[in-house]
Order: structure tokens, then C-alpha cells, then sequence
């Protein structure tokens, strides 16, 4: 099972890394701009939720760091703590936001960072539910 956390998380990261690390490509009119005001875009987010490009941006911030919560647990034990889960999402995300500083057409959001950091937490919450119904007496 652990064998198999490791991969699936290694996976993660690696489609992680492409879907936030290379250039992105705007639509023509659509305007990029760095964003360091927290709660700034979670509230676009929320002023918006019938468009599907914010609702899809909101959903896949939340679930980009899911699969980590989930499986980071069972892949280092370390993880197993949700403080733990908690300051190593908010490592790699503020790492990926800061990265973007410098990637072409790519915008750092602290934002991103905060519905990552919550998606991680849901992935872990998942990991502990998943932990007591299998330990449950049939």
C-alpha cells in the first residue's frame, strides 16, 4: 500500500509542476496580474460562482493539492499529523506561487496558496475517513 502512495504522490508532483510551472497560454483579452491581497480572487471566486472559469479555477486550486493530502499520509508516515499536511502544502504551494513570479504568462496569487493549503486539508480529512471505515468492525 505504501509502495503505492509513493507512487501515485510522485505522480502528483509531477503533473503538478507541469500544470503550474510552464508557461501558460491567455486567451487573447485575458489579463494575467500578480495578487498578493489575501482573499482578493476567493472573493472574485465567490462573486462568480455561475461562470464556469472561476468556478473552475476555484475547483481546480482545491483539487490540485487533494491527491497530496490524501496520499501523502500513507506515503510518509510523517504526514500523518494535519499540522504537518498543513505547513508542507503551504511550503510547496508558496513555492509553485513564488515560481510563477518568473514563468511567462503565469501570475502568482497568494490566494492559490490558501485554496491549495484547503485542499489539502480535504484530501487529509479523506484519508482519515478512508482510515476508520476500514478499521470498522464489519
Amino acid at each position: 500500500m505504501r509502495i503505492a502512495a509513493v507512487l501515485l504522490l510522485l505522480g502528483w508532483l509531477v503533473v503538478a509542476a507541469v500544470m503550474t510551472l510552464t508557461p501558460a497560454h491567455p486567451l487573447p483579452g485575458q489579463v494575467v496580474t500578480d495578487n498578493a491581497t489575501p482573499l482578493l480572487t476567493i472573493r472574485i471566486y465567490l462573486d462568480n460562482l455561475g461562470s464556469p472559469f472561476w468556478v473552475g479555477q476555484l475547483i481546480g486550486n482545491l483539487v490540485l493539492f487533494l491527491p497530496f493530502g490524501l496520499f501523502g499520509p500513507v506515503a510518509v508516515p510523517a504526514l500523518r499529523r494535519w499540522w504537518l499536511v498543513i505547513l508542507v502544502a503551504l511550503a510547496i504551494s508558496a513555492g509553485i506561487e513564488t515560481a510563477q513570479l518568473w514563468i511567462p504568462d503565469r501570475s502568482a496569487d497568494v490566494d492559490d496558496v490558501i485554496v491549495n493549503v484547503t485542499g489539502a486539508m480535504f484530501g487529509f480529512v479523506a484519508y482519515r475517513v478512508i482510515r476508520l471505515v476500514a478499521r470498522a468492525p464489519t
